[in-house]
């Protein structure tokens, strides 16, 4: 016998809860591991702009190398394009931040209890952003150690990759764009409900008429 999907909202639903709290904390644990691993291990770059001691890891594409971002993500930095000075960029970061992680919980509670895979989508955007924030509030800066050395040739040009970044970057920029991607594409929520639910909350209705 075929079990009926469950209804409502995530908000509702331990199983969404489980799923969302269990990839934020695997996510925060790796991306803070990783960075404390890299930094120990290459050591932290002695000047600000500067970047540390590299290991290649993958020659020829990829190599770890320590580097201090004080802006948001892939080396993206507030205060470089406004008047804002270190101190009132920092406090925009982390003011963008905290507002990143109202949104994607606002996402979260309205996800229907089904949608497993927007909750763990959920679960990598918090990740990424309270990995990055721990960084912020802490050093402020975030380690960054991942540098992708690969050379791609596209018409005649060659294009490389300039940011270094780290595990919290990739969450972020995966999970904003599986959700989008998700709400665009996805199945509309009121045709993902049993047809005994749609059916009673028809009934309902018609009951509720003059």
């Amino acid at each position: 016998m075929q079990t009926p999907a469950r209804t409502g909202h995530a908000l509702a639903d331990r199983a969404g809860h489980l799923r969302l709290w269990l990839t934020v904390a695997t996510g925060v644990l790796l991306d803070l591991g990783t960075k404390y691993l890299a930094w120990r291990r290459l050591g932290a770059p002695l000047e600000p702009n500067a970047l540390g001691r590299a290991y290649e890891l993958i020659p020829g594409w990829i190599r770890l190398v320590t580097s201090r971002n004080p802006g948001i993500v892939f080396g993206l930095n507030i205060a470089d394009h406004l008047p804002l000075g270190p101190i009132g960029g920092q406090a925009v970061t982390v003011l963008l931040t905290l507002v990143t992680c109202i949104l994607i919980l606002y996402v979260f509670v309205r996800t229907p209890a089904g949608h497993r895979w927007t909750h763990i989508w959920c679960g990598l955007v918090l990740a990424g952003a309270l990995g990055n924030l721990y960084d912020r509030l802490l050093f402020g800066y975030v380690r960054d150690f991942i540098h992708i050395t690969r050379c791609v040739n596209l018409f005649g040009r060659t294009f490389a990759w300039p940011y270094v970044f780290n595990l919290a970057d990739v969450y972020l920029v995966a999970g904003i764009a599986a959700v989008a991607l998700v709400y665009l594409f996805g199945p509309d929520e009121r045709k993902s409900k049993p047809k005994g639910e749609t059916a009673r909350r028809e009934r309902q209705h018609g009951s509720a008429r003059p």
